[in-house]
């Protein structure tokens, strides 16, 4: 509980408080976005949970391995996992999902609420010791004899001092977050060593239902994935002299401003991109198939999606099957990841030196 005791003595740093101020700025269109997605919520949301229990296994997990195909085949209801690695995956598949679900119960931060996510982390994960509040030795009135007290109770006082402070509202709100939960690695609440883990995706949470979010709309964990040796590196100076109070936050105060605002940026260009297929006269199957005459001679369905990915698999499909049909491309084997063929030929724009060489009538020599 250092960070939030000397909190007061930390002052923010102006380059902070001026990013910070940005962010902000952005997390004031959060209504246009959600009047904006709210019919396609549902399918963005679930594809978002997805990228992020994907991302997130990726960094915190790492030592467990998956396939890329089976972590596809997890991703349906009715797969069993078979082993550790695919509870875990599996489970966090339904934490990311369940926390988007509108009508699920907010999380509240409370130390029942913590452990109930632990457990559902952990859940059907067959482990040598059970994952449980690590016990310490506490000094008696004797001075010989000492008992065990369990880390429950300092998580009880350390939420209880998160929440007079958050109460008083003289803190910015991610900065007193990234207090708690420095504070909630450093005390290594379960005999486990993912406590980093679960510290992170609480914080992710809470800072879900503080307002931002963009992490609805956008995979917070992949942008994360993509600079995972800055965020190591952020929390390793957070973990340097914490024991004497003088833990260095801001490094990763900075680190998760620049996550957050980047991810703001492109739910910017997420919303101007379905804002402007929308307003399209033509179908989305139309323009699916407009697309898919633009990409090379072989191409898979992962390049149509990554051009739109407001427009559903349902559509995409049957605009191939139509295609297929018509006899404009067939399929290259079977399954998800298949490819595809086309079998007419498409015009490619030219490049500017064959632009040059382009005989448009003029008679040679002049003549």
């Amino acid at each position: 509980m250092n960070c939030l005791k000397s909190i007061r003595n930390n002052p923010v740093p102006s380059d902070v408080f001026l990013k910070t101020t940005k962010l902000y700025y952005q997390m004031g269109k959060n209504e246009y976005y959600e009047a904006l997605f709210s019919s396609n919520y549902n399918y963005i949301s679930k594809n978002v949970a997805d990228q992020d229990a994907y991302a997130f296994f990726k960094i915190f997990f790492s030592e467990f391995k998956i396939s890329e195909s089976r972590m596809r085949t997890l991703l349906l209801d009715s797969t069993t996992p078979k082993n550790n690695a695919e509870n875990i995956y599996k489970n966090l598949v339904y934490i990311f999902r369940h926390i988007r679900d509108k009508s699920a119960e907010p999380f509240l931060l409370a130390v029942t609420e913590v452990n109930d996510l632990v457990r559902i982390l952990f859940k059907d994960v067959k482990l040598k010791e059970k994952i449980q509040y690590r016990r310490f030795k506490q000094s008696t009135h004797s001075l010989l004899s000492k008992e065990s007290s369990s880390m429950r109770e300092k998580l009880e006082i350390l939420i209880s001092d998160f929440n007079k402070l958050y109460k008083d509202e003289m803190y910015e709100p991610l900065i007193l977050h990234v207090n708690f939960i420095v504070d909630f690695i450093n005390m290594n609440i379960y005999t486990s060593d993912k406590n980093e883990a679960i510290g992170i995706l609480v914080f992710y949470i809470l800072m879900l239902q503080e307002g931002f979010i963009v992490s609805n709309y956008i995979s917070f964990f992949s942008k994360v994935h993509l600079y995972n040796d800055e965020l190591k590196s952020a929390i390793a100076k957070c973990k340097f002299q914490w024991s004497e109070g003088l833990s260095e936050l801001i490094p990763l105060v900075r680190y998760l401003i620049k996550i957050y605002t980047d991810i703001y940026f492109d739910l910017s260009n997420k919303a101007r991109d379905f804002e402007y297929e929308s307003k399209l006269e033509i179908s989305k199957s139309d323009y699916v198939e407009n697309t898919i005459m633009k990409l090379d001679e072989i191409f898979a369905k992962d390049q149509i999606r990554e051009r739109h990915p407001l427009i559903s698999d349902s559509t995409i499909n049957r605009t191939l099957k139509r295609l297929q049909e018509e006899g404009k491309v067939r399929p290259l084997g079977k399954g998800r990841s298949a490819k595809w063929v086309k079998l007419i030929k498409t015009e490619r724009k030219l490049n500017f030196q064959k632009q040059l060489h382009l005989n448009l009538g003029e008679k040679k020599d002049g003549k």
